[in-house]
This record gives C-alpha cells, sequence and structure tokens, in this order.
C-alpha cells in the first residue's frame, strides 16, 4: 500500500506497544520453521526453487460479482498436509509479490489459496484506466472471498483452514469472518488497515464524486517513484528489490494511486468492522509494525481495547524496528513474525 493515500492480544489478551497498557513487544526468536533469509535469497539455486514452485502452482479465474475476472493461484499439498491456509492481501498486491511467503508456508506442510482482488493484480479492473485503485462496493472484495472459499477450498474438506491477511486484506477478512463466523479455525492479521489517519475519512466525504478520479496527491504507476531509498514498507532492500522486480515482469498486476471512491468505501468499511466485532468467533492474533507509516495503527488499538471488552480471544504484537511490510522484511522482523503465526496456527 501506498504512503501518501494515508498522509500519515498475550494469552486470551491482546498486545500492541510501550506506550499503550494492553500490548507488549515481540521478542527476538530463533528461525524453529526453517523461514527463508535474506542470505538465501541471494542464492541464484535457491531463489530459483521459490520461482519454481510458484509456478507450479494452479491458476485459475472465476467470475466475480458485477462479472469481474477474479485470478487465483493454488498450492495444494501432495500428501499429508497441516491444514490449508487463505491469504487476503493488501491493496495494491497481487499473488506474485507473495512468492517467498507461499514457498515457506509451503514447506511447513500447508495448502495455500490465494486470489488476487478485484481491481488489481491480474484481475479485473472497473475503470477505463488500468492503474486506477478503484472499488465501488467494499462488500464485493467479501463476496469474492467468499466464492473462493465456497468453491475451491470447502470442496477439498481440509482439516482446518487458516486466514492469513495483510493491510487492505485485514479490513477485508475481518469483515468476512463478521459475516461468516465458521469457515475459518482461526486468524493472523499483519499491519490490518482498520483505520486511515485523520482528517482523510471526514475529508475525502467532500471530495468523493460520482466518476472515478484520483484522490489528491495519488497518480498512474510511476516506475521513477520505486526507488528503495524512498519505500516506506520494508528495510530489506534485497525483498523489496524482488517486489518490484516480480511487478515489472507482469505488468498488468501494476496498480497505482487510490480513488476518492476507494477510500470512502474503505473508510465507510471501517465503522462496519468496529459495529460487529461482537460476531467474531474464532481466535485472532495481530500483529503491528512498529515504524508503519501506511496505516492509523491508533484504529490497532481501539481494535484490541474493544476486543477484550468483548472477551475475544486472542494475541497482538508489535514488531520492534519494521515497517509496514512484515513478510518483506529484514530476516529479525519477518522470522519472529512468521514463527508466531505458525506456532499460533498449531495451538489451533
Amino acid at each position: 500500500m501506498k504512503k501518501n493515500i494515508f498522509v500519515a492480544f498475550v494469552i486470551v489478551g491482546f498486545i500492541l506497544n510501550s506506550c499503550k497498557p494492553n500490548f507488549k513487544h515481540l521478542q527476538k526468536e530463533e528461525n524453529n520453521y526453517d523461514i527463508t533469509t535474506e542470505s538465501q535469497l541471494q542464492d541464484k539455486n535457491y531463489a530459483k526453487k521459490i520461482e519454481d514452485l510458484y509456478d507450479s502452482g494452479k491458476e485459475g479465474n472465476f467470475t466475480g460479482k458485477e462479472d469481474i475476472n477474479i485470478y487465483f493461484k493454488i498450492f495444494k499439498q501432495p500428501k499429508k498436509e497441516k491444514a490449508a491456509i487463505l491469504i487476503s492481501s493488501g491493496r495494491t498486491e497481487a499473488a506474485i509479490k507473495y512468492k517467498e511467503l507461499i514457498f515457506d508456508l509451503y514447506n511447513n506442510g500447508y495448502s495455500i489459496y490465494i486470489h488476487d482482488h478485484r481491481g488489481q493484480g491480474l484481475s479485473g479492473r472497473m475503470t477505463e484506466d488500468h492503474d486506477m485503485g478503484y472499488i465501488d462496493d467494499f462488500q464485493y472484495y467479501v463476496d469474492d472471498m467468499k466464492y473462493f472459499y465456497d468453491n475451491y477450498l470447502k470442496p477439498e474438506n481440509h482439516k482446518k483452514i487458516f486466514l492469513l491477511a495483510h493491510s487492505m486484506g485485514g479490513a477485508i477478512g475481518l469483515t468476512y469472518m463478521e459475516q461468516y463466523p465458521n469457515d475459518f479455525n482461526a486468524a493472523a492479521f499483519s499491519s490490518p488497515m482498520l483505520g486511515l489517519t485523520p482528517p482523510i475519512c471526514t475529508a475525502v466525504k467532500l471530495l468523493v464524486g460520482k466518476e472515478p478520479k484520483y484522490a489528491m496527491g495519488e497518480t498512474k504507476y510511476n516506475d521513477d517513484k520505486v526507488a528503495f531509498e524512498e519505500n516506506s514498507l520494508t528495510n530489506s532492500k534485497i525483498r523489496y528489490t524482488r517486489m518490484i522486480k516480480a511487478f515489472d515482469k507482469v505488468p498488468k498486476a501494476k496498480l497505482g494511486g487510490a480513488t476518492y471512491q476507494w477510500i470512502h468505501s474503505s473508510c465507510n468499511q471501517f465503522g462496519y468492522l468496529f459495529n460487529n466485532l461482537d460476531k467474531i468467533q474464532i481466535p485472532i492474533i495481530l500483529f503491528s509494525a512498529q515504524n508503519d507509516a501506511i496505516i492509523d495503527v491508533r484504529a490497532h488499538q481501539k481494535f484490541v481495547d474493544e476486543a477484550i471488552a468483548l472477551n475475544k480471544e486472542g494475541r497482538a504484537y508489535v514488531v520492534e524496528n519494521a515497517q509496514h511490510e512484515l513478510f518483506i522484511e529484514k530476516d529479525e522482523q519477518r522470522v519472529e513474525t512468521i514463527n508466531e503465526i505458525l506456532n499460533f496456527y498449531n495451538d489451533h
């Protein structure tokens, strides 16, 4: 997710940053699950293994609401599997960005399902301008996920199904859990988008119109604005570079800035999310990046406070010295995050 859009629980409880009494910091951990390291990514043979696994995944398409084409990839374990994981990605993202994470999760015994949300990646667009970050109705994101779940995950009779959601995918995933509380066994959220920095949501009400229009400061995808030194997503140069190269190889998957309509629809969704927290029935683990400059982490505090008041089960952590993109961060932050996610899945 882009910076300029947002002008910027541990047992039976929720946990976040040092100035928040309900939270604690995620501690440095050993690489207990053989998670990929930056040094391994520098090895061409190892990197090729990641690419080969991704290329071996089953790809396909289905028709979502309003006849929008939805692209997906499936990585099914051939024999014994621990469980299945459905990944819900963030704004501007595509399955190709998750190659390394898919590799690590698959090698730990999980089947992986991921689809590109409508309006981004290799899924269909709703505007003539291919680069516009647009959604007319946020509910359609959830409807697409439900179709994917019912038609591709559910028929496989997995022993357990977990949700793994990042950023915008967190807002989609939480809405899904509120509407369909029995579909997942547990859910993990990385830097979930639960709010935008004030006064964005107030201001956009005055600026949104009927026709799709880039929000102030937003433009088409610009290759000149992807330098690592200017990014506010990750401290890992090699992982950032791999992400950019992945999109360069598949230009159709690129997405530019957000429209007023996307921001307005997202802002309306935050109210829905918080008004329906009582409907969540499964355990949640939440990770908030200490140096996140993309989303409003104060919304994480609000979520945790309200979840505690509702006696919801879960865990939450702040990841020290991390930016927004925890799954493409430097080894220390990425390994400790994925370790805790897999520990959490093992417990449920």
